[in-house]
């Protein structure tokens, strides 16, 4: 098939405070655009502010105990000071934090500037206290699979517990599972309602565009992906299988690297060219032209820069452009007598419609573009031309985000002897299917 990166259409990862370890989520990015109270547990500040400040401070303390008379009282009583840093912490956590009932409290105010305490609040905020909008869907996301591992390990300690026959321990741990269970499933149904009303756009021509790798390719920069994804297509008389081997990022441009293997049955078609004064029989290799729906060769280099993309619970609209430098060896391909090269350029426009579920994904993407290579290359395919135009409209359905079943339908081109062919069914394996 004519094989796209394998974008998120659906549980998209829409920011960077999205991570595994809690010191990368970014209060800013998150809570402040909302303007909304945050809750936090009171057990969990007291904790905070004995090592912060100082062991004999807890939240009840700091309420009834003005600056300066705490000063005089830990300098009595071992001789501590308090830093400028500490002092600060110090008022803006009088200032800010109020009591809502027995163990929890309220963060009146967001309008200020102090990382230590943004950081405890990002990690240790009520986040089923928030609303399910776009701006808290990172934070939500964040603390749903945060909240799903906390609960993950106390079963694993609980059930060590019950095997070494400490049944007392292990039914303490109850009491916190249940815990977690419960935030686990409200966190869920917020991160979905949050998720699912949260549209993303990228357009290359405008300013301050948000970060195409993480937002459409849900990737991370800096890194390299092996064995990203593979690809069969075949007919009656061919068949091509295509695997991307390693891709990365330079900015929104991603590169990628893979080989294209193919057989036929056939090593030519003999096609009726109605264009000449006489009609002349085109001789065209039908493995040829399956991996031209690839993209050409049998391994490449390619280049892809995402121009457009729109994404929505139910729609998503991607158009980028492909760069993409190929090989035809003939130690990969039945028709191969002599090594060729390939060049192409091609421009492309997915349109997709999700189902409610987001567990199917129906597509159609319009390809066209410009094709040129070494006579070997284009005496195959039966082309006299240098440069010659080829493009193809594919639909299929995706499933789950893990494969891709498609047709590819008649293709373009003003090479009459490239638009003669069968359908060609297609099988894609996307990154999430060898996901455990």
């Amino acid at each position: 098939m004519a094989q796209f990166p394998s974008f998120r259409a659906s549980d998209k990862y829409y920011s960077s405070v999205i991570s595994n370890h809690e010191g990368s989520v970014k209060f800013g990015d998150s809570i402040v655009a909302n303007r909304v109270v945050v809750s936090i547990y009171k057990n969990d500040l007291d904790v905070f502010l004995k090592e912060k400040i100082d062991p004999s401070l807890d939240y009840d303390v700091l309420q009834t105990t003005d600056l300066s008379t705490f000063q005089n009282t830990i300098a009595t009583a071992n001789g501590n000071t308090l830093s400028a840093d500490q002092i600060a912490l110090y008022n803006v956590i009088k200032e800010n934090v109020e009591d809502l009932e027995g163990h929890i409290l309220n963060i009146k105010s967001i309008d200020y500037d102090n990382a230590t305490l943004d950081h405890f609040i990002n990690t240790h905020l009520i986040a089923e206290s928030l609303p399910a909008s776009q701006s808290n869907f990172p934070l939500l996301k964040f603390k749903y699979h945060q909240t799903l591992e906390q609960l993950d390990a106390v079963r694993k300690k609980k059930r060590a517990l019950l095997d070494n026959q400490e049944f007392i321990e292990a039914k303490r741990l109850t009491i916190i599972e249940k815990k977690f269970q419960k935030s686990a499933d409200t966190l869920k149904t917020l991160f979905h309602d949050a998720r699912d009303s949260t549209n993303i756009d990228y357009n290359i021509f405008k300013e301050n565009q948000i970060d195409p790798v993480q937002q459409i390719y849900a990737r991370d920069h800096g890194e390299l992906y092996f064995v990203n994804e593979s690809a069969l297509q075949f007919n009656t008389d061919a068949a091509v299988v295509n695997t991307e081997f390693a891709a990365t990022f330079f900015g929104p441009l991603r590169v990628n690297f893979g080989t294209v293997l193919s057989t036929g049955s056939n090593d030519e078609v003999v096609v009726m060219d109605p264009t000449t004064p006489i009609v002349e029989e085109v001789k065209v290799s039908e493995e040829s032209k399956q991996r031209l729906i690839t993209g050409g060769g049998n391994t490449y280099l390619g280049l892809e820069l995402p121009l457009l993309y729109y994404s929505s619970h139910r729609f998503t609209f991607f158009g980028y452009m492909r760069g993409r430098m190929s090989l035809e060896l003939n130690d990969f391909s039945d028709d191969v007598d002599t090594s060729s090269g390939v060049l192409s350029s091609t421009g492309h426009i997915v349109l997709a419609i999700n189902s409610d579920d987001r567990a199917f994904n129906f597509y159609v993407q319009a390809s066209y573009g410009a094709y040129t290579g070494a006579s070997a290359f284009r005496e195959r395919l039966g082309v006299e031309e240098k440069v010659f135009d080829f493009g193809l409209i594919t639909a299929g359905v995706t499933i789950k985000d893990s494969m891709r079943i498609s047709v590819n339908l008649k293709p373009i081109s003003s090479q009459n002897q490239l638009t003669d062919g069968k359908f060609t069914l297609g099988i894609q394996f996307l990154p999430n299917l060898f996901k455990i």
